[in-house]
């Protein structure tokens, strides 16, 4: 895929990160900055020197290539060795006015940023994700590179594309960039292949925030070791049981609920047959994840059901007793007609496979998972947004808000340091620029060489002032 001819093709110049977009959003700024304080409104110039065109290319994840050194440099102003040091830089400047931020952080910041706001902006989810893989390699510089095909890791056999997209540091990243509710897929198979040689992946979910506004950042890792709680734990279904379990004394209640608690199963209600004074004077506990406040609707929160369990637990047995038989309802888990069943065939392989766990006998876990039908029928895994965020690793590491409201914002911030920085040199180059131009080419009215003579006088006074402006500059930002 030749990304710049797809750019080229298929976005307007508007699209590019030129001045037009990004730095018309400071110009914008400014704008108001002056059209807020008293000065002279004719004195106001219209600033129209581009800055470096920053081409959105493949090339971000390839060492060696004038691209990636561009991104290098932008991304060596960015601090932290991680992904979630790396976005709370990058918020540093761009939520708050930090006070210390410098110029090169201030851009750099505002630069990576931009780039990300126009891959979500001006792609798909699969061809923008292509690119994200390469800008989260060149974000993070040195040995980080973006893997296209399976010789790019050595020993690695799968079909196709592999799972890894980007090996940061030591460590391997599969990168999806999602819309707010897209389902998190990939090749069970390749995932199989892939713990043949790699000991692990990170699954990195980058997901639309307000469809442009912005990036929410969500990881989990999958090892050998955390697989069935990968793929096996956030399919099962918790189906409530038609009747309840009935225990006849206080201790079988307490082996009951401690059964339960362990094994994880979902406690919906405990009835007994007395009202318990010192539990509100109810006889029923229903447990609600919406409890509204209403005391006679019965209902518990999740924080007051768990005191109801751990009073049961913490009163005697004997004193337990008086309030029993006991009626407990609760969800039991299902594995068959779910996702792990497609993936696995039967409990049993399930089962199997968490004694080779158990015994950390890799080989056997691999020789489990080379029977299971997700592996011989090659077929595809699928989480949806909330079965990925139930996986027990699951951890949001960061947002992005980068839509240009929020760029907007950012700059206004810094708009009086940047102000006194960067737009005298630009202006003063712009004069400059337009005066040698003029007394080159020369002009056609009436006393043109006495123009022309004029026009390379200013130039040399706007050389002099841009000097000024440049050494202005470099004090500033050397403090």
């Amino acid at each position: 895929m030749d990304i710049n001819k797809l750019v080229e093709n298929y976005f307007t110049p508007k699209n590019l990160l030129t001045k037009d977009k990004l730095w018309g959003l400071f110009d914008e700024v400014l704008k108001e900055l002056n059209e807020g304080t008293e000065l002279d409104k004719s004195e106001t110039k219209d600033i129209k020197i581009s800055f470096p065109k920053i081409r959105i290319t493949e090339d971000f994840g390839k060492i060696g290539t004038e691209d990636r050194a561009m991104i290098e440099k932008f991304a060596s102003n960015i601090p932290g060795a991680t992904l979630e040091a790396k976005l709370a830089a990058l918020n540093s400047i761009l939520e708050t006015k930090k006070e210390s931020a410098t110029i090169s952080e201030i851009l750099s910041t505002m630069v990576m940023c931009e780039i990300l706001s126009a891959i979500i902006t001006n792609f798909t989810e699969s061809a923008g994700g292509f690119i994200f893989e390469g800008f989260l390699a060149g974000l993070f510089g040195g040995e980080s590179v973006q893997i296209t095909a399976p010789e790019d890791i050595p020993g690695m056999a799968a079909s196709g594309k592999p799972i890894t997209d980007v090996i940061l540091g030591d460590k391997h990243y599969s990168l999806k960039l999602l819309g707010e509710t897209t389902a998190v897929k990939g090749s069970f198979k390749n995932m199989v292949e892939h713990f043949k040689v790699v000991p692990h992946i990170v699954y990195l979910d980058a997901r639309r925030v307000n469809k442009d506004q912005g990036l929410e950042f969500g990881e989990f890792t999958i090892t050998l070791q955390n697989f069935l709680e990968v793929f096996v734990t956030p399919f099962l279904k918790q189906v409530t049981k038609k009747k309840p379990d009935v225990v006849n004394s206080g201790a079988a209640l307490k082996k009951l609920l401690n059964k339960l608690v362990s094994e994880k199963q979902a406690i919906k209600q405990i009835k007994a047959s007395k009202k318990i004074p010192e539990l509100k004077n109810w006889s029923t506990f229903t447990f609600s994840k919406v409890a509204p406040d209403v005391l006679n609707e019965k209902k518990l929160n999740t924080d007051d059901f768990n005191k109801v369990i751990r009073y049961l637990f913490e009163l005697p047995d004997k004193e337990l007793n008086q309030y029993a038989p006991f009626y407990v309802t609760y969800a039991e888990t299902k594995f068959e007609t779910t996702k792990a069943e497609k993936l696995f065939g039967s409990y049993t392989l399930v089962e199997d496979l968490q004694a080779a766990i158990e015994r950390n006998d890799e080989s056997e876990i691999i020789r489990l998972l080379e029977i299971s039908p997700g592996y011989k029928n090659e077929q595809q895994f699928e989480f949806t947004r909330g079965q990925a965020e139930e996986i027990a690793n699951f951890r949001t590491i960061g947002t992005l808000m980068i839509g240009p409201k929020y760029m907007k914002k950012t700059f206004a911030n810094y708009a009086n340091l940047l102000q006194q920085t960067i737009s005298p040199v630009y202006e003063q180059l712009q004069l400059f620029t337009d005066n040698i131009n003029d007394y080159f080419l020369g002009v056609s009215n009436e006393g043109a060489a006495e123009n022309r003579k004029q026009y390379a006088l200013d130039a040399i006074t706007n050389a002099q002032q841009l000097e000024v402006a440049t050494n202005n500059a470099v004090e500033k930002i050397e403090k």
